[in-house]
């Protein structure tokens, strides 16, 4: 399989140059050579590197650098081939566990001991990296975002990966409830918390050189059923006026967002407040951010949480998110008696079971509506 041969150079300096043929069936032709000083030292690593393809013919394919494959160098792999399908929250995610000790363990020997530890570190915070002690549902989240690697090198680099110990391992984290589902979220604003809030924000606008028109943002995404990222990727070129639909495009989704580009119905409330937003004045204070012209909404979607977080600190309201507004729409839509399938045509959600708790909601006494919405924008 290999041989040494002798090569003078023009100094005089004898050189032993080992070289490696192999073609075998199922395999790519493969050559590999060195070169050394000694004829001993050359049929060393002859010996050697026989040895090491013998144990190991993935080599034979050009695999070799992924036999030592560690966990940070296979999320780099990893996001390198797929990255760009799925969302930032799942991105950010995989690159903070590049950092974590977990990650230094090559793929092929992540266990049971070494998913317990990265649990336990977890859950009691990591002050080296300012990280406070995270929920049982965020850990199982970072579990999958691990499998998913994991699943992938197996299948994609055709590496001897472990799933089987690490779907046994998660099952009983589970089992004793180290790690969990989320719960879900049912908390809504209330109609004072949302007539603060808007007092603010037209306040805010009114007296402020502020680019964040907050008070048309907020009762949008209300409205709209939207989140604040997809809020500011919205294009005026997918609103279909005439049908009163707009293209959302990379739709949040498990599976990726790429291409997951999906169509919502645009109700009358909704409506009124896209007039608002293309309002000349009001455009053109948004566009003093740099962004681009051709959005409903030319402002960071991270900026837009961080205004409503600031708003609800000051007024002292407590335990609200921007995303709650998602669900306050749907709530809304439920209370005017639409269907799961006409709720979905709005807020797009994939499952039926994500909506199943607005079907029997029962109409509130205290909403604000509409005539009284405008109101407060004056």
């Amino acid at each position: 399989m290999g041989t040494i041969t002798q090569r003078k150079l023009k100094d005089g300096t004898i050189r032993y140059r080992a070289e490696i043929r192999i073609n075998r069936n199922g395999f790519p032709p493969f050559k590999e050579s060195q070169t050394f000083s000694t004829k001993r030292a050359a049929t060393i690593w002859l010996g050697k590197r026989e040895a090491e393809i013998e144990e190991n013919p993935e080599i034979l394919r050009g695999l070799e650098s992924l036999l030592d494959l560690t966990l940070d160098d296979a999320i780099s792999k990893y996001l390198a081939e797929v990255g760009d399908q799925y969302g930032r929250t799942k991105t950010y995610s995989l690159k903070l566990l590049q950092k974590l000790p977990i990650a230094q363990n090559m793929i092929t020997e992540i266990g049971s001991s070494q998913i317990s530890s990265h649990v336990a570190l977890r859950k009691k915070g990591i002050s080296k990296f300012n990280l406070q002690p995270i929920a049982t549902s965020t850990l199982q989240h970072e579990l999958l975002h691990i499998r998913g690697v994991l699943s992938h090198a197996s299948i994609m680099w055709n590496l001897k990966v472990d799933l089987q110990t690490f779907d046994k391992t998660t099952a009983q984290l589970r089992k004793t409830r180290q790690i969990s589902s989320s719960r879900k979220r049912d908390r809504l604003p209330t109609f004072d918390e949302l007539e603060r809030l808007t007092k603010y924000f037209v306040k805010k606008w009114n007296h402020s050189s502020s680019s964040y028109p907050m008070h048309l943002i907020m009762w949008f995404a209300v409205f709209s059923c939207r989140r604040e990222s997809e809020i500011t990727r919205m294009q005026l070129t997918d609103y279909d006026e005439v049908n009163k639909l707009w293209k959302i495009r990379d739709l949040k989704n498990p599976n990726g967002s790429k291409g997951n580009h999906k169509e919502f119905n645009v109700n009358d409330d909704c409506q009124q407040f896209i007039k608002f937003l293309l309002d000349e004045k009001i455009r053109n204070r948004m566009l003093k951010r740099g962004y681009c012209e051709s959005l409903l909404v030319p402002l960071n979607a991270k900026a837009i949480g961080s205004e409503f977080r600031n708003a609800c600190k000051l007024l002292e309201i407590e335990d609200l998110h921007f995303h709650d507004l998602r669900h306050e729409g749907c709530t809304r839509l439920a209370e005017l008696g639409k269907t799961i399938p006409q709720i979905q045509q709005v807020s797009l959600h994939d499952s039926w079971s994500s909506l199943e708790r607005y079907v029997s909601v029962k109409a509130r006494k205290n909403v604000m509506p509409r005539s009284q919405i405008l109101e407060l924008m004056d």
